[in-house]
């Protein structure tokens, strides 16, 4: 069971660092705002996005997108913040969209790499379901198992990231399938030790607290360098997945 208390103190955390440090989240984004696009045009209504971070997704959607309202959601507080400086007239819902009451019917949900910290994707794929209105869509982004496949075999600390089948058969129990693209993309960093910090100031080290002694650091460092150079750097994989889905109800 994911620890949200975790995930939302190591986010908070990295707040400041985020917007410098999440490369590929910022390019999901902004993929994602232009498959809303091309798959289901720019003219919306009430735009609800849950996971809205400092706002990668938020900017791009409010500089492409036609919409009367906008909500936003995220675990840590602070995101109103950054939401309202992009659209003042948001509304912000604070909490865990798993628990969170959603009362309003939206045209678009949208969510950019936070599905993955969900305990029960089939429970909020229902929940979502009933947010929408009738043609209504779920536009999200989420990795895939081969993310940070490094960190797993160093360290045996992963999420469970589901497999792409796994996550189209949920998808296809609630909604209908618009558009899924599945990619693997590579990053190089000069040492173990600057991945480490790239997690962190990501945020994304929300899985378990490690208690990381001079040994442990010592053996991942040289681990790792064995079994990850390449080109006398060492790299971290992301696996991002592209989800377009409408409600058929």
């Amino acid at each position: 069971m994911i620890n949200k208390e975790l995930v939302r103190s190591r986010f908070e955390k990295s707040i400041q660092t985020y917007d410098k440090t999440a490369i590929v989240q910022k390019n999901m984004a902004e993929e994602l705002a232009e498959k809303i696009c091309q798959h289901c045009g720019k003219n919306f209504s009430d735009i609800f996005e849950f996971g809205s971070g400092t706002g990668f997704l938020t900017n791009c959607l409010a500089g492409k997108l036609n919409f009367s309202k906008y909500y936003a959601n995220d675990i840590v507080e602070k995101s109103k913040g950054f939401v309202q400086n992009i659209l003042p007239d948001s509304c912000f819902i604070p909490g865990d969209i798993e628990t969170i009451e959603l009362s309003t019917e939206f045209d678009l949900i949208v969510s950019n790499a936070s599905m993955q910290w969900i305990c029960d994707i089939d429970t909020l794929f229902n929940k979502l379901k009933s947010a929408l209105k009738p043609d209504g869509v779920l536009a999200f982004t989420t990795f895939g198992e081969k993310n940070y496949r490094e960190i797993k075999e160093t360290t045996g600390l992963a999420l469970n990231y589901l497999k792409t089948d796994t996550l189209a058969q949920l998808c296809e129990k609630y909604f209908k399938m618009e558009y899924l693209e599945e990619k693997t993309e590579t990053l190089l960093f000069d040492s173990p030790m600057d991945i480490l910090k790239h997690i962190k100031d990501s945020g994304t080290n929300g899985i378990q607290t490690i208690n990381w002694t001079v040994k442990k650091l010592r053996d991942f460092e040289r681990f790792y360098t064995l079994k990850f150079n390449e080109n006398e750097k060492v790299r971290l994989t992301y696996n991002p997945i592209y989800v377009i889905l409408k409600n058929n109800k």
